[in-house]
């Protein structure tokens, strides 16, 4: 009888397992900038809240931003709390102070697209509609991203100068957002601006150019599908420099067409080059711009490359 019940313990006892709970907790956190594009989602912690219950094995935490530069310093908290995934809910700005705080730590940037141009979530094919967006998060794996510093500011999407970076500073004292808005902005200065001088070094060699605009892209976009470097990579480990040199007015739509068709790389004012460090010397300071937020940089500009130091809970690149 006891060799019977030996046999029948070792044939018909299965080892005890838990595949069908979750036994570890992931602690993630919600950034909201509620000023964020031209909608409003007051009912975005309502809807997290479906996707990310203690019961599917989430512990959440909320934070409302309250002025600029306050959701770099939650997410350093959050990273300090030993948080799996910080999300930005926001545009390129909010993801910009988010991810700059996430930078070579254990902790992964979430991305809910809620801003004008959302130039990284749409590089990494981020649903646009945020529920989409919560459950790619929740169900999505992790992977390493580059992104770029220029003048010792870190950048994810792209950054840059000339006329891209007036139009961020115009647009930043709108007070109105929107796509439409942004191309009313784009217009107006388009008819009174004039291409500047610079001096480009990449691999040590010197190439002299008179731009409308000089972008350095670690992804493909500016935002709202307008693809400055279609080729960009943000795990390529090569940074995209994009120089639009002065051009005739009348190719003006088919700069706008070409932007939006990824076919700007073969317009004959455009040149690419790739590297993972550059500078630029210009004959006066003037505006810059991180992810479309603006700044201001002087005549010399530093711009390098540094790779897989992000940690991604996003989709897969275009």
């Amino acid at each position: 009888m006891l060799i019977f019940a030996k046999s029948w313990l070792r044939f018909n006892i299965q080892p005890l397992t838990f595949n069908s709970y979750k036994l570890t907790t992931t602690n993630i956190a919600f950034i909201l900038n509620p000023t964020s594009g031209a909608r409003r989602r007051r009912d975005l912690p309502l809807l997290i809240r479906r996707f990310f219950s203690y019961s599917k094995g989430f512990r959440v935490a909320f934070y409302r931003t309250k002025f600029a530069g306050d959701a770099t310093v939650m997410a350093k908290k959050f990273v300090s709390e030993n948080y799996d995934i910080v999300v930005a809910v926001g545009g390129d700005g909010t993801v910009n102070e988010v991810a700059q705080a996430l930078i070579n730590t254990n902790t992964a940037l979430g991305i809910v697209p809620v801003g004008s141009g959302n130039g990284l979530a749409r590089h990494l094919r981020i649903p646009m509609n945020p529920s989409k967006a919560l459950k790619l998060i929740a169900t999505t794996k992790t992977c390493r991203a580059d992104h770029g510093v220029m003048n010792g500011m870190p950048f994810f999407c792209t950054a840059g100068i000339g006329f891209d970076a007036l139009i961020g500073a115009m647009f930043a004292q709108a007070s109105s957002r929107g796509f439409a808005a942004y191309m009313r902005q784009i217009w107006r200065e388009f008819m009174s601006y004039r291409p500047e001088e610079y001096d480009l070094t990449i691999d040590g060699k010197i190439i002299h150019r008179k731009a409308f605009l000089i972008t350095f892209a670690n992804a493909s976009q500016w935002g709202n599908n307008a693809y400055i470097a279609p080729a960009a990579s943000v795990r390529d480990g090569v940074l995209d420099v994009v120089v639009l040199s002065e051009f005739p007015f009348y190719r003006v739509p088919e700069i706008g067409i070409r932007l939006f068709t990824r076919q700007i790389d073969k317009l004959r004012y455009v040149e690419i080059f790739r590297c993972n460090s550059a500078s630029v010397d210009r004959t006066h300071s003037g505006y810059a711009h991180y992810d479309g937020e603006p700044s201001h940089a002087g005549k010399h500009i530093e711009v390098k490359l540094s790779q897989g130091a992000l940690k991604i809970a996003a989709g897969v690149e275009n």
